[in-house]
């Protein structure tokens, strides 16, 4: 256990978790707790890019901006994050302390979704695609799909069951645009103008973007108006998705919004294939 990552003794505190919890951002908190934040976030996800055999020069990228990037899926800053939201809502419903949450939920050894984040962090890096396989014996690994090699790169495994299934992107893409539907049906939109207004707030894009207006026929404050109204009905949905938390889902559920989009517009957006 001696490599096992200390995660009390470096826990950022509740007043600088709970302040990350309201705004998303590392950088946005002020600065004694952004400080200790970097410290506990970015020890864990390069613990966990150590043990799939990548070092912290082939990542290249700042970590926390990837961390912070998972949870951008919002409305208004007044307003609660979809994801967050459903954090907060197994808080309550399990009665955790925001130190049980972090440590265990978010950086816990084996299923923490800091986990979930740094795979999506390794596909990036590497251009490859996570999925699992079953032996004869009936275990299941996670192994990278165009790797490089003949023999697959086998990453560390998680004994939960549910976080290995939900690396499987198929059902995800199914569940996507089943929330996607049921989003537009709440929100008396048309799928495409709901799928636009779910893209343009995750990527923090400004409604009164000219081409943004003209997809939606309409003005800018009819605009910020079904965006309250789409990020409410999403809040709903995500709340009755399973580990809808998971960095994965967010990914797959954006890019599935994307596809809904016409291709002149995608071009307008810069939406990457």
């Amino acid at each position: 256990m001696g490599d096992e990552f200390t995660w009390n003794d470096r826990y950022a505190g509740d007043e600088a978790w709970t302040e990350w919890f309201e705004i998303c951002s590392v950088s946005g908190c002020r600065p004694e707790f952004a400080s200790r934040l970097r410290e506990q976030i970015s020890a864990a996800m390069y613990a966990r890019l150590s043990r799939a055999g990548i070092s912290r020069e082939e990542a290249g990228d700042d970590p926390i901006a990837f961390f912070d990037a998972y949870f951008k899926l919002k409305g208004s800053r007044e307003k609660g994050k979809p994801l967050k939201l459903y954090f907060a809502h197994r808080i309550k419903d399990e009665g955790l302390e925001m130190v049980d949450f972090v440590c265990g939920t978010l950086f816990g050894s084996g299923s923490g979704r800091v986990r979930d984040i740094v795979l999506d962090w390794i596909a990036v890096i590497k251009g490859w695609k996570p999925r699992t396989v079953a032996d004869e014996a009936g275990r299941r690994r996670l192994v990278w799909e165009n790797a490089g090699d003949a023999n697959l790169a086998v990453v560390e495994q998680s004994e939960d069951p549910q976080s290995l299934d939900f690396l499987d992107e198929e059902p995800l893409r199914a569940e996507s645009e089943r929330v996607i539907a049921a989003v537009a049906q709440r929100a008396r939109l048309a799928q495409d103008a709901a799928s636009l207004l779910v893209y343009a707030t995750s990527h923090d894009i400004s409604l009164t973007e000219p081409c943004i207006l003209a997809a939606l026929g309409a003005g800018k404050s009819q605009a910020y108006a079904l965006r309250e109204k789409v990020v409410a009905a999403l809040e709903r949905e995500l709340r009755n998705v399973e580990l809808a938390d998971t960095p994965l889902f967010a990914r797959v559920l954006v890019a599935a919004a994307a596809a809904h989009l016409p291709r002149g517009l995608q071009e307008e957006l810069g939406v990457e294939e």
